[in-house]
């Protein structure tokens, strides 16, 4: 393979510290037990602990970036700023209450994880950069499900198994991001969401454009999941 004027560079620089693959940078050395590539692929990312500190990171970076701080604004100036358990906590009008975020369905750590699987699975290799932005374009073009909720019900949401959120208060067109995805929906997400869904759609007007789409993911996404077990086995 040849290799790039930067790698031979790299060699002659450092002559025991060696360079390989210029689609996934590659440092090893014959003194050193490990390698350190530049993106992650399905075999540096075999370990369980490993690969959710690589997805973490990722959020990290997203959750303290500019663009995710003036997100929840954003949805705020669209409309998005009441709680939607009780429409009467509107942020700006109750300093008593404090409006937070909330990810319906998919959370932050599960689209993390979906886009990940698909990289690796169509194209091989990820970075926690490529993650990161991938993550803040969804959100940029509201492929997500959320809802604002006030600290009491986020709270209550996530310590007690009982508080249960419908998707179809969601904001966001959530299924374009999984059909996007739909090579790396693993099994366990696949059967939360279907359960999930086939609650939240009982009785729903099924002549909804959005109910529509919600009933549509439903009918699919187990399917997509056993097509990924079949053809991407680990």
């Amino acid at each position: 393979m040849n290799k790039s004027i930067e790698s031979i560079q790299a060699e002659k620089d450092f002559p025991d510290i060696f360079t390989t693959n210029p689609y996934n940078p590659t440092l090893y050395s014959p003194n050193s037990p490990f390698i350190i590539t530049f993106s992650q692929t399905r075999e540096t990312l075999a370990d369980p602990d490993t690969y959710r500190d690589f997805l973490y990171s990722a959020i990290s970076m997203v959750r303290t970036s500019n663009f995710y701080k003036n997100y929840k604004g954003f949805l705020m100036h669209m409309g998005l700023n009441r709680c939607q358990l009780h429409p009467n906590i509107i942020a700006g009008e109750n300093d008593v209450a404090t409006l937070e975020m909330h990810h319906l369905g998919l959370t932050i750590f599960d689209m993390a994880m979906i886009i990940t699987e698909h990289i690796i699975n169509t194209y091989g290799c990820i970075s926690s950069f490529d993650l990161a932005e991938l993550l803040r374009m969804e959100h940029q073009e509201h492929r997500l499900c959320v809802c604002m909720l006030c600290k009491t019900c986020h709270q209550l949401y996530h310590n007690t198994n009982d508080f249960k959120i419908p998707m179809t208060m969601g904001f966001g067109k959530w299924w374009e991001f999984l059909e996007k995805y739909r090579y790396g929906i693993t099994r366990e997400i696949a059967t939360k969401l279907y359960f999930q869904l086939k609650n939240d759609l009982y009785n729903t007007d099924i002549r909804d454009e959005k109910i529509m789409n919600m009933i549509k993911v439903r009918d699919n996404i187990l399917q997509w999941s056993d097509y990924n077990d079949t053809f991407f086995k680990k």
